[in-house]
């Protein structure tokens, strides 16, 4: 065994880990976050250094080791008859966005190329950004019982009720004011001239979208009961 399979089979402690990092493959940015947090962060510490093993048996990197709580359990109104239909929509969203930040944060450490790299931390921040909203809301709702409601989904709903207030005119004229919208932006987007504002572009062409389906839906039903 080397220094590397013999730290590893007494127990990977993390002052040793850490000298072996800097020895085998210096890297001052994870050495900064395994101090900051050695029980969050010590397994990719362990990653990084298990293919220096040498007189180990064959076998996987150490994996995230994730120590999460019943989800249930933290926002236990999401159960209640009484909670918010939004804030159970975006339940499935934090999980999704939550687990995704986690994967992707690892993932930065294997990134081999700038645009992977580049990829990697956009998503990154996409989906921590997501996570961070919903906790807002969900923390908010928990301490006050009632919504913060700044998180897009909200707004959204806001614009849903107004769309089923409308009269048959309305409704009409909504349609072709999002059809038109729905067409500036596929425009906008067909013109690869600002790649860096795409993800916002193709965010408001599916908020336009959903919004021009409930237009017709409530179009075509009010055209069946007509007859």
């Amino acid at each position: 065994m080397n220094d590397v399979a013999k730290w590893l089979t007494e127990g990977a402690g993390v002052r040793e880990g850490l000298r072996l990092l800097a020895v085998y493959e210096p890297n001052p940015y994870l050495a900064c976050m395994v101090e900051a947090n050695p029980q969050m962060f010590g397994y990719l510490l362990e990653g990084v250094l298990h293919k220096y093993a040498e007189g180990l048996p064959v076998s996987t990197p150490p994996v995230r080791r994730r120590q999460e709580g019943s989800f249930r359990e933290e926002w236990p109104f999401l159960s209640r008859a009484d909670c918010p239909q939004e804030l159970k929509v975006l339940a499935a969203d934090k999980i999704t966005a939550y687990h995704n930040t986690l994967d992707l944060h690892e993932k930065l450490f294997y990134c081999d190329s700038p645009e992977d790299c580049y990829e990697t931390a956009k998503n990154l921040l996409e989906n921590f950004t997501q996570n961070r909203l919903i906790t807002a809301e969900f923390a908010y709702y928990k301490e006050h019982g009632t919504v913060l409601g700044k998180h897009p989904v909200f707004s959204e709903a806001r614009k849903f009720a107004a769309i089923r207030r409308m009269s048959i005119v309305g409704l009409i004229a909504e349609a072709r004011r999002l059809e038109g919208a729905i067409w500036r932006i596929g425009s906008e987007l067909a013109k690869k001239d600002k790649p860096h504002l795409d993800e916002q572009r193709r965010d408001r062409l599916a908020r336009k979208q959903r919004e021009l389906d409930v237009v017709r839906e409530m179009i075509a039903e009010y055209e069946k009961n007509k007859k």
